[in-house]
């Protein structure tokens, strides 16, 4: 497993923004703990033996020591772990390889149905990562609840991409979807004129600024995002509180393609 880097935007601050940080790992279920101490002590300018890190009861790390009041969630997929952090409130992160898969049939067999409708009118090259975006979001809020999934977490509503091109260049000759040719700009919520300070070989994605957190319809407090990662990966991000709506989302980290 490769090392978190040590080039973080300056020290998460309240109201500042959520801090996502990106880690490459060959493992197939790496331990967390380490990973989250790194990226705490590195975003807080601190010795790592200074984050303490214990569970909550549904799990959930809970950090502790120089860490006391920074919000922490994990997620990992086959290739990458992400960990996000912020002191704006609660914060849930997912993060799903994009892969062939029966979007179709499982969104008619989890979702609501207007979300399956949807599903089922994109075009059909497009549905995998349709339903990956839908499906990150709902895990990233259920990570925000505490509750993941359960409780009716996959019927919960999560914002559609706004837009209709926000899919143009996915298509790849295996059928397969893949991020990096993606018009995001097109079809997410990008701040205008916001300098990115993203650093490390993640910076290298080509965006024109950082994405930030907007609203979800009909959840009053909860906020997401979808920063866009290269390395054939869709990412959700939310946060709860009125602090998050509209902070900037910051990835760092090394790229996680091998």
């Amino acid at each position: 497993m490769s090392e978190v880097v040590s080039d973080a935007p300056e020290p998460v601050g309240p109201g500042d923004v959520v801090v996502v940080r990106l880690t490459h790992s060959r493992e197939r279920r790496p331990e967390s703990a380490p990973l989250v101490r790194e990226a705490a002590a590195d975003v807080l300018r601190v010795p790592p033996g200074e984050i303490r890190i214990g569970r909550e009861p549904g799990g959930r790390p809970r950090l502790g020591g120089a860490a006391e009041g920074l919000h922490v969630s994990v997620s990992h997929c086959a290739g990458v772990v992400a960990v996000a952090l912020s002191r704006l409130g609660p914060v849930g992160v997912d993060v799903e390889r994009l892969r062939p898969l029966p979007a179709v049939a499982l969104g008619r067999r989890w979702f609501s149905a207007a979300e399956a409708r949807w599903l089922a009118d994109r075009p059909a090259l497009e549905q995998p990562a349709a339903f990956l975006w839908l499906w990150t979001h709902k895990e990233a809020i259920g990570k925000v609840r505490g509750l993941g999934l359960s409780d009716g977490g996959l019927r919960r509503p999560v914002p559609y991409p706004a837009g209709s091109s926000w899919s143009d260049g996915l298509s790849q000759p295996d059928g397969l979807l893949h991020p990096d040719g993606l018009s995001w700009t097109d079809g997410l919520p990008w701040t205008d004129g916001l300098p990115s300070t993203d650093t490390g070989p993640w910076a290298d994605a080509p965006r024109l600024a950082r994405p930030v957190l907007v609203p979800v319809p009909g959840d009053p407090g909860m906020s997401t995002a979808a920063p866009r990662v290269p390395g054939g990966y869709l990412l959700a991000v939310a946060a709860a509180g009125p602090a998050a709506t509209g902070a900037p989302v910051v990835l760092t980290g090394p790229d996680p393609t091998p």
